[in-house]
């Protein structure tokens, strides 16, 4: 009978440690993968999105786009004062994709950042349950 209770805390205990490996890798994992979307170009912060705008021109109405932020932070061209806002042109223009690119990069790192944080708990409870077994 001992030997058989013995038996089922070994095998708790090594399913443990196949659980904390497997944590441990898809954490290593996101953790690379988040490294490389940072690599990959540049990060908007956060507080940074893209806003659409219509111009009235002579004939019709037009749609542009800017980078919009929620402190002053660009530069602007005419007197170099700080806005809030940062012109990107039309759907589709070099400045507008950059921003788009960026916007996105950071959406992907918030994601895999709430997941990591998951995972920390998830390995912090699993070393909370391997104390039991050194008692």
């Amino acid at each position: 009978m001992a030997s058989k209770l013995k038996h089922k805390a070994q095998k708790r205990q090594e399913d443990l440690h196949q659980r904390i490996d497997s944590i441990a890798s898809v954490k290593e994992r996101l953790e690379q993968e988040r490294q490389d979307i940072f690599d990959s170009g540049c990060v908007a912060p956060p507080g940074y999105w893209i806003a659409r705008y219509l111009a009235k021109g002579r004939k019709d109405y037009y749609s542009y786009y800017k980078l919009q932020a929620t402190e002053t932070m660009f530069t602007t061209k005419t007197d170099g004062k700080l806005s809030k806002y940062k012109h990107l042109g039309k759907a589709g223009s070099k400045l507008y994709l950059e921003a788009l690119e960026q916007i996105n990069r950071r959406a992907k790192i918030e994601a895999l950042d709430r997941s990591l944080e998951t995972i920390k708990q998830g390995l912090k409870d699993l070393l909370e349950e391997t104390s039991k077994y050194k008692k």
